[in-house]
């Protein structure tokens, strides 16, 4: 885990010189755009509360330093960047996106970081601070203006459209201009905004287009063609935008160095005797978190930390899962549980150095569905008063980037489900979504189908299932499957359709056939599977959560493992404390073996297949 750079609005001397060097934890380059750049602001010590709408601010020069080690306006290009209140993550820590005209000319940033509010009313700074910027730009040695982006560059070639109108026209070019000039400027706004901006100029620059032919202002061919070219452009910058950041550091909750020292020894003594040959991953679940006060049961505070130390073994396996009911989700706002889900998602995705891929699955608490039952039953009715809302699908795969496929993976479409291959350790990792459940509201607007009770697979996940993710397996190739729900070779109440995937695995392991249907309204199955010509292939096992227990069961004809729940042992203590329990697993396909290695309160087993 990389540091966090924190700096203090006391400006306290760091007694070794005039600016901290932050050169060991960020530089830049020139011609570098929309570099994320987290820092962690304290007040006199304390996590700074971000309170009158205040926002992260940086200033200074870029050049070269002078005879006492600074750069000055004498040295160096002026720079300045103002950032919003979506800049900020919350605990004291902000997430600056910087633009490229920070980054003018090689040398060195020398400035300060600060906040202040939009009105500049009230206005703290840090103390100064100084990193390298490299040579990385051509155009550096052409152009001494700061670093200008495609799109800067045609709006240079409109301006030269603009010279050739006069009057009101001109005017309202340069207005649109403009419009598309904040673009670049304000990288930072909502996605949503900044599609509405650019539809509006798309809009505008349509009317102009019959306001020059009505004039002939220009040829149609010449006006056609720099449109064309400023189009491609804006497309191709919102594209750029659209795409996933990634941060090296802890971003929420404490890094495994900040938590106690036992913590870290334990898990240093986990990593001994990993053999790098093997297929190794981490398998947490359960953390049920939720942050907010609102919750008696202590123990669901410490959820992101309990992710963290599993995030500290990035560099060393192949992969991780967080195994679903990832938030407890039983606060009494949407709000809440909400930030809940962005930040554990965020944090397992994006806070670490990525050496392995995530992969999350979705459990029966995250979509906050218990809420509903309290409310029809009368249970909290001072936090929970009228029926509360539930968290979609939709914004499930949003907060997880599911359709960002981060790490290479195969999913339908943006489906929580997926399979990946690892061709040099022969594995097929097959990850299911066992809360596929229909989302139907009754006549009342509440739930028909409580995510907290009903658990299974619908037609679209079994059919791919069987004819996608389970087809064209090599045959040197074993297969593993991670699923919140444990593996059912019958259905219970109010589970649908386990006993259909339970039977396409076994037709999988035997290389059968089967068609498979189901009548349960609203979950209808008619699939077929048929793994006659792949042949019989290796299944090593199943592994789940959900039960907040270690077991296993062999009934399905191949195992079907239960890893304890990271939240903790539950009622046998009273829910409280900080009791974490989890399984680093090595695949040996050589020798047909499943080894957990067990974290906190887990068990060290294993397993044959």
């Amino acid at each position: 885990m990389s540091a966090l750079i924190t700096l203090d609005t006391q400006k306290q001397q760091n007694g070794v010189s005039e600016a901290f060097n932050i050169q060991e934890l960020f530089n830049a380059r020139v011609g570098d755009e929309q570099v994320p750049f987290s820092v962690k602001f304290l007040e006199r010590g304390k996590a700074q509360q971000f309170e009158d709408g205040l926002v992260p601010f940086m200033s200074g020069f870029v050049g070269n330093l002078d005879d006492d080690g600074k750069v000055t306006a004498e040295t160096g290009e002026p720079v300045s960047y103002t950032g919003s209140r979506d800049d900020i993550v919350g605990l004291g820590m902000v997430k600056m996106n910087l633009p490229g005209m920070m980054f003018p000319q090689e040398g060195y940033f020398y400035g300060f970081l600060g906040l202040e509010t939009p009105d500049h009313s009230k206005r703290v700074s840090t103390f100064s601070v100084w990193f390298h910027v490299y040579n990385g730009n051509p155009d550096m040695f052409v152009n001494k203006e700061p670093f200008r982006s495609e799109l800067q560059k045609e709006l240079d070639r409109v301006e030269v459209l603009i010279e050739q109108t006069e009057g009101t026209l001109k005017a309202k070019l340069i207005e649109w201009e403009k419009l598309i000039t904040d673009l670049i400027s304000n990288k930072n706004i909502d996605l949503e905004q900044l599609e509405s901006r650019i539809a509006t100029v798309e809009g505008n620059l349509t009317i102009l287009e019959d306001k020059i032919k009505a004039d002939g202002l220009l040829t149609q061919a010449e006006f056609d063609a720099q449109m064309k070219t400023l189009m491609d452009t804006i497309e191709s910058e919102l594209a750029i935008l659209k795409q996933p950041i990634y941060v090296e550091q802890t971003i929420y909750g404490d890094p495994v160095e900040e938590q106690a020292p036992e913590i870290k020894r334990e898990l240093d003594s986990l990593t001994v005797g990993i053999n790098p040959n093997k297929f190794n991953f981490v398998f947490i679940t359960d953390p049920h978190y939720a942050s907010s006060e609102e919750t008696a049961n202590l123990s669901v505070s410490y959820g992101v930390n309990h992710v963290n130390r599993a995030l500290y073994l990035d560099q060393y396996v192949d992969m991780m899962v967080l195994g679903g009911d990832n938030i407890d989700g039983n606060q009494a706002s949407i709000e809440g549980i909400l930030t809940d889900q962005a930040q554990i998602a965020t944090e397992f995705l994006f806070g670490s150095d990525n050496h392995s891929d995530k992969f999350p699955l979705k459990g029966n608490h995250d979509d906050g569905s218990e809420r509903q039952i309290y409310f029809e039953e009368g249970r909290r009715p001072d936090r929970i008063p009228s029926l509360p809302a539930v968290i979609p699908d939709t914004q499930f795969k949003k907060d997880y980037h599911t359709g960002d496929l981060l790490f290479g993976e195969t999913r339908k479409g943006n489906s929580n489900y997926f399979y990946k291959d690892y061709p040099d350790k022969k594995i097929r990792l097959i990850g299911l979504d066992s809360s596929d459940r229909p989302e139907i509201k009754n006549d009342d607007g509440t739930e028909k189908y409580l995510g907290i009770w009903h658990l299974g697979y619908r037609q679209e996940q079994i059919d791919w299932l069987a004819n996608v993710a389970l087809n064209n397996v090599p045959k040197d190739f074993t297969t593993l499957v991670v699923s919140h729900m444990q593996a059912r070779v019958k259905n219970d109440t109010n589970i649908h359709n386990a006993d259909l995937v339970n039977k396409i695995i076994g037709d999988f392991i035997t290389g059968g056939s089967t068609t498979l249907t189901s009548d349960d309204k609203d979950w209808e199955v008619n699939v077929k599977t048929d793994f006659t010509q792949q042949g019989a292939r290796v299944l090593a096992g199943w592994i789940h959560g959900h039960e907040h227990a270690e077991n296993i069961q062999t009934d399905g004809g191949y195992n079907n493992i239960g890893i304890l729940a990271s939240v903790g042992l539950g009622a046998a203590q009273n829910w409280l404390g900080d009791t974490d329990g989890w399984n680093l697993i090595e695949l040996d396909t050589e020798k047909r073996t499943l080894t957990l290695k067990g974290f906190g309160i887990a068990t060290d087993r294993k397993f044959d297949y």
